[in-house]
């Protein structure tokens, strides 16, 4: 019996995006291991992550447009062509300085391959089957993370840094395989002409913000290279939005946020992606450089709350999104997730691993209702046409809230840390720096209910397979 084209397009889409998770995470794992082998500071082996995340800030903006244009099926295997491409050279460098060059080529595939593949997914599919695609995606999503930090481990500990690269060639393979076997071409006659300034504008802005919000917590937010980072692109990213909100055919569509939907879960969704990743990020600096524990020990401790998201999310996520609506799985799962997250900071130096576990777990079992209320509710109201667009739009801003939610938890460690004597104080003094840090993530992630109430759920009654309101 041959396979739905809705359910092939999932099936592509999860390959190429689990390949770009869990090259994240491996990566991060392996970084001190390549200031080793490269014989570098930390301060210059982060430039392997950095470079990739301005490339791919760069290009996610132009994404929608691309596909619009030339076709998703065309860009998506393009994207995969520069991903698996960049994998190579940078699995077979010899230099750091090539290895951060490559890293670019990477960071442009990977850009590219979220926001078109998540265009090609909800245009697949029906309204009415949209919390499906979004379970599906969304499971697979989450366990990648859980999945990479172990896996970069095994890699580094027992074969070679090299791996960490090269073992994107094979699932890249299968993905460009499938890609070409299986999706349809679609573009759009609509698309207009390629607007350069805007892209310039937001390649600039988003590229810099993000820049500025990476490096800001460890060169201080008062630095020169900071300031003019953080100055550069704010002007270009005020520009953008002026000049996009002008021009009749703007690259990035921000008139898409006049739409009550698109704009209410947008703004929900940037503080609970700032908390959730910002978590995400304090977790291991406590237990690995406050308490001794190794990077596995840490990564099995953050796993029971990918095993929370694809419990709930299958089993309850898509039932409870019909019966319920997002609105109140959005209001009750973001305090719910902003309480867990908040309550990380009365872990001390003798909490057992299982209550940091069991912490995650619930705080995995809380936001997977808000997840699938996301990705299913965002663009229940966007036109098929605009579909592309909107995916551009949703992710750069996510991109940013991420960036955003690393840099504010950084911040308040570096802050706390130094104020006691820095990494050489005693762990008992350093303890408050992790704790604020927890309970700064709760507290970014509190207002995002408030958002939440503004969500209506007649606007999204196709998605939950219910006739439209009348009036």
């Amino acid at each position: 019996m041959p396979i739905a084209y809705k359910y092939r397009v999932m099936a592509v889409y999860i390959v190429g995006l689990v390949m770009t998770i869990i090259d994240g995470t491996i990566v991060n794992v392996a970084l001190p291991t390549l200031a080793r082998e490269f014989d570098v500071p930390s301060t210059d082996i982060e430039w392997v992550s950095i470079s990739y995340l301005l490339a791919l800030a760069s290009v996610i903006p132009v994404a929608g447009w691309l596909g619009d244009r030339f076709g998703t099926k065309r860009m998506f295997v393009i994207s995969l062509v520069f991903f698996v491409f960049g994998s190579l050279l940078c699995g077979i460098s010899q230099s750091l300085e090539t290895l951060i060059v490559f890293r670019v080529v990477q960071g442009i595939g990977g850009g590219l391959i979220t926001p078109i593949g998540s265009a090609m997914l909800f245009r697949a599919f029906p309204l009415e089957e949209r919390s499906t695609a979004s379970v599906g995606v969304l499971s697979v999503a989450i366990v990648a993370p859980a999945v990479g930090p172990v896996l970069g481990g095994v890699i580094v500990d027992n074969i070679s840094w090299h791996w960490i690269f090269l073992v994107n060639l094979p699932i890249g393979a299968i993905a460009l395989l499938l890609a070409l076997l299986w999706l349809n071409e679609e573009s759009q006659p609509a698309a207009g002409r390629f607007d350069v300034a805007g892209f310039v504008l937001s390649a600039t802005g988003v590229s810099l913000l993000i820049y500025a919000l990476s490096t800001g917590p460890e060169k201080g937010w008062l630095s020169g290279s900071t300031l003019t980072a953080a100055a550069i692109g704010a002007c270009s990213f005020i520009a953008m939005v002026v000049v996009e909100l002008r021009v009749r055919e703007p690259m990035l569509k921000l008139r898409l946020y006049r739409d009550r939907l698109f704009r209410s879960v947008n703004i929900a969704s940037s503080m609970i992606y700032m908390g959730f990743f910002g978590w995400i990020f304090v977790l291991p600096l406590y237990m690995q450089t406050l308490r001794g524990f190794t990077a596995t020990e840490s990564g099995l401790a953050q796993a029971p709350q990918a095993a929370a998201v694809f419990v709930v999310s299958n089993l309850l996520g898509k039932r409870l999104y019909r019966a319920v609506g997002p609105r109140r799985l959005m209001i009750v799962g973001s305090a719910a997730t902003a309480l867990f997250t908040g309550s990380s900071a009365l872990f001390d130096l003798d909490t057992p691993i299982g209550v940091i576990a069991a912490t995650a777990f619930m705080r995995g079992a809380s936001i997977g209702m808000v997840f699938v209320s996301i990705q299913t509710a965002v663009y229940a109201t966007v036109s098929n046409a605009d579909t592309g667009r909107a995916t551009s739009v949703f992710n750069t801003q996510r991109q940013i809230s991420f960036a955003t939610g690393v840099a504010l938890a950084a911040s308040v460690i570096a802050a706390k840390v130094s104020s006691v004597g820095g990494d050489a104080a005693p762990a008992i003094d350093r303890l408050p720096a992790y704790q604020w840090g927890f309970l700064a993530m709760g507290i970014v992630m509190l207002p995002a209910a408030f958002a939440s109430w503004f969500v209506n759920d007649d606007d999204v009654a196709a998605t939950r397979g219910l006739a439209p309101a009348a009036g």
